[in-house]
């Protein structure tokens, strides 16, 4: 059975704001429908890449699987006090979160950029491929988690196609390192992971993730130590 794909359209920041600010606001999914729509027409002119666009934001921030419902509406509620670089924590998180696809490519990048300063997309592509097959529906995806990556500031465009990473955005909200933790544990299927091994998680390559014991408390995640000095974190 082939892996779904999904994320196969550029999304850019603005668009992912947008509905993420709107979502309060609005009193119906149709109402939301349609404001997204028209906002879209502005970035794209056709009809089927624009709904192609809109499928998308909203599987990632409105369409959420029951599980998740939680955690987006604490999203939510920072996502209107938050600073630009928290809002892509946030969008991140919720790309993590609606597309397996999404997590796959920005581990295996995670991974690549760990062992390299540049990335080709055709090395990007060839990993996602052994994972997804050779399809072409995957090579158009690859490209357009690339491209918005390139959008929302966290890869810059080298030579011959290469990749390099952004400057990473330091977390320091307690908030918002909770939220992401917890992200991190359901999108990976770890059952713990080290405080200290968080940041180096390959999905969160654009970002530095320092975490102290006393930012973790709370209802949704436990901390367990294990020899001299390890302190684990996990879901409750």
């Amino acid at each position: 059975m082939k892996k779904a794909v999904g994320f196969d359209q550029k999304i850019q920041l603005h668009q992912l704001d947008f509905i993420a600010n709107e979502i309060p606001r609005m009193s119906s999914r149709d109402a939301l429908y349609q404001l997204v729509d028209e906002r879209l027409m502005a970035d794209i002119g056709g009809a089927k890449s624009r709904a192609n666009a809109r499928s998308i934001l909203f599987k990632i921030w409105f369409l959420v699987s029951d599980e998740h419902i939680e955690l987006r509406d604490r999203a939510l509620e920072m996502f209107q006090h938050a600073t630009r670089e928290e809002k892509i924590v946030l969008h991140w998180g919720m790309c993590l979160l609606a597309y397996p696809f999404f997590k796959d490519t920005v581990e295996q990048l995670g991974y690549l950029f760990h062992l390299q300063d540049e990335v080709t997309s055709e090395q990007i592509g060839r990993k996602i491929k052994g994972l997804y097959g050779e399809r072409r529906r995957v090579e158009v995806s690859v490209n357009a988690v690339l491209s918005s990556l390139r959008s929302w500031g966290v890869l810059e465009m080298g030579k011959r196609n290469s990749h390099t990473m952004a400057a990473k955005i330091n977390i320091s909200s307690t908030e918002l390192k909770k939220w992401l933790v917890q992200v991190i544990l359901i999108v990976t299927g770890k059952t713990v992971i080290e405080l200290n091994h968080l940041s180096g998680e390959p999905c969160i390559f654009p970002f530095e993730l320092s975490v102290l014991e006393s930012e973790l408390s709370g209802n949704h995640l436990e901390i367990t130590r294990q020899g001299i000095g390890r302190l684990l974190v996990g879901l409750k």
